[in-house]
């Protein structure tokens, strides 16, 4: 969790964050009860997020990064998203009124947490994600205390700083998703000089997903699509993902720096598209992701504030860019671009950005293939 950084960073007792996320052209077939037809409604993905902080320091906040801490914090996150419509309301002689409304599900997923730092030795978080659906009823209104379908999973994070970090999600007792990164610089050390600015960061990642399940809403079969989705019960296979990655962050002059990384996947199993009788085994890519951003990003100290723009490029692979990118046949892998700044002046900030097929955005949900976003948020901190 980005937001979870400060907490390393920053010294605070509370911390108050909210974005706003807009996703254009969201188009949905949807059912016209009047020519009994699918028709395509234009509609806009709309993502919010929230996040507050409460830090709890045993013995006062450290003077200086170097100096030691102990600190409990409590964290609460949310997440909504769902589709929206512009409404033009005859007013008559008033004229007319634009307005904004929900269509169709809405989902909401929440974050609880406790999080434990011995700075600047190691961080902790662990609690609960729960994932919430609600859906119109037939009046058109919401009943947000009675969810179609709600779903918990635990969670833990657990961080080496400068070293090693490791995250889990939980799912009925099993590891649903694993991800590993550990920094190459601290081992580099024992026989050069890492400690210039000017030193590239270098991290090595792992991470392993139950990402293919054979599920009606995943894009793909699993090993083979026959006798799959025809009856209520079918047999079902799953493919794990794996990727492997590296992450190199180099800074080439005192006030910019470049980051680039690569990832490389390994699937399981086979995969077959979902065309009915017209299924084809997929040829999946070795490649999985590769980025480049670069960013004007001037040296500062913890306590001073902070400005950074950046902008870059990408490349992403997944078996379902085919099905929501708007020329199906131009294949699964998709290139994109990003241009955002932030700004920290110490007790309040934000950030803003623009994207168009960003490999960072996709992988948090595919269905944004071929569609621009914009990006905006700000936060208060004490």
């Amino acid at each position: 969790m980005k937001r979870w950084d400060t907490l390393k960073e920053k010294n605070f007792y509370f911390d108050i964050y909210g974005k706003i996320n807009w996703v254009f052209d969201f188009d949905v077939n949807t059912y016209n009860s009047g020519s009994g037809n699918y028709e395509s409604t234009e509609l806009r993905l709309t993502r919010t997020y929230g996040s507050m902080t409460l830090a709890l320091p045993i013995g006062g906040f450290r003077n200086t990064p170097n100096d030691s801490d102990f600190i409990i914090a409590l964290n609460t996150t949310g997440f909504h998203y769902g589709l929206t419509k512009d409404v033009e309301i005859d007013r008559g002689n008033a004229g007319t009124e634009s307005v904004s409304d929900y269509k169709h599900s809405q989902f909401f997923d929440d974050i609880y947490a406790v999080s434990v730092l011995f700075r600047p030795y190691f961080t902790f978080h662990g609690g609960f994600i729960i994932n919430n659906e609600y859906i119109p009823k037939d009046d058109g209104t919401m009943d947000y205390m009675s969810p179609v379908e709600s779903y918990k999973k635990k969670f833990i994070a657990i961080e080496l700083y400068k070293f090693m970090a490791l995250s889990m999600n939980i799912d009925d007792g099993k590891p649903e998703s694993t991800k590993v990164s550990a920094a190459l610089n601290p081992v580099l050390g024992f026989v050069m000089d890492t400690k210039s600015i000017y030193f590239p960061v270098i991290t090595l990642g792992y991470e392993n997903t139950a990402a293919y399940n054979d599920e009606l809403y995943d894009p793909v079969w699993v090993n083979t699509p026959e006798l799959k989705g025809e009856a209520a019960s079918y047999p079902k296979d799953s493919a794990k993902l794996n990727i492997y990655s590296l992450t190199i962050n180099q800074r080439f002059a005192e006030s910019f720096t470049i980051e680039g990384f690569l990832g490389a996947q390994y699937i399981t199993d086979d995969l077959y598209t979902k065309e009915t009788e017209n299924e084809k085994k997929i040829s999946i890519s070795k490649a999985k992701e590769w980025y480049i951003l670069l960013s004007y990003d001037p040296v500062a100290a913890h306590d001073q504030a902070k400005i950074k723009a950046y902008t870059g490029v990408s490349w992403f692979w997944d078996p379902a860019v085919r099905i929501h990118r708007k020329d199906s046949g131009k294949g699964n892998a998709v290139y994109g671009w990003i241009l955002g700044c932030d700004f920290d002046f110490i007790h309040f900030g934000g950030d803003m950005k623009t994207e168009y097929n960003y490999s960072g955005d996709l992988k948090k949900l595919i269905e944004t293939t071929d569609k621009w976003a914009v990006e905006g948020s700000l936060f208060l901190r004490i």
